[in-house]
């Protein structure tokens, strides 16, 4: 955790969820995202990754990022983009055309995560993998519980909402415990689907 309590960043805000951990590619519109990601290129290319609410809003759980790769598209850009680590918004205002946030960074809880959990968590995801992926190349699972269970919320096909709210669960083995109710529905409606 960083010594410092709170930091201040440009805010992208995406219809998307990014995760710590995991490298995304993600489209923005100059309208919503060119100022932000200019201010990140021209510091240390560090973002806030935000999903836009309903209200239009950015969700105040949001994941910390560094912008990787920058391409210029017809009607935006695309950015490959490092998720780092989860934070709390406590205020967002316009620096000029810039969205800019005040952070604090949100840390998982620790706590002991059982290894059936784990066990079941990466069972379920090999056995979902194999089930949607076309290519015969299993999906390369990490080992560790918290890096699981953000590449499983980031790679197993969900809701942007759903995203979000796993995202905002504060416990590894809170997430991770939510993540195989779902895949257990998911896997039960692919499995229906094949037989018939």
């Amino acid at each position: 955790m960083p010594a410092r309590d709170t930091f201040s960043m440009a805010i992208v805000i995406l219809s998307q969820v990014m995760f710590p951990g995991v490298v995304s590619t993600v489209s923005v519109s100059p309208k919503s995202a060119a100022a932000s990601a200019r201010i990140a290129v021209a510091q240390d290319h560090s973002l806030v990754f935000a999903l836009e609410r309903h209200d239009r809003q950015p969700a105040t759980v949001v994941t910390t990022g560094r912008v990787l790769e920058m391409t210029d598209t017809y009607d935006g850009w695309t950015l490959v983009v490092a998720g780092i680590q989860r934070a709390h918004m406590l205020n967002c205002h316009h620096q000029g055309q810039a969205l800019v946030g005040q952070f604090r960074y949100a840390a998982d809880a620790e706590e002991t995560i059982p290894p059936l959990l784990i066990e079941e968590a990466w069972a379920l995801a090999s056995e979902l993998s194999a089930m949607v992926r076309e290519s015969a190349s299993p999906w390369g699972l990490p080992q560790s519980p918290t890096p699981l269970s953000y590449w499983i919320a980031a790679h197993v096909p969900l809701s942007a909402p759903t995203q979000q709210e796993l995202l905002e669960i504060a416990s590894t083995r809170g997430r991770l415990a939510k993540e195989i109710s779902l895949m257990r529905t998911l896997l039960d409606g692919l499995r229906t689907e094949h037989s018939g």
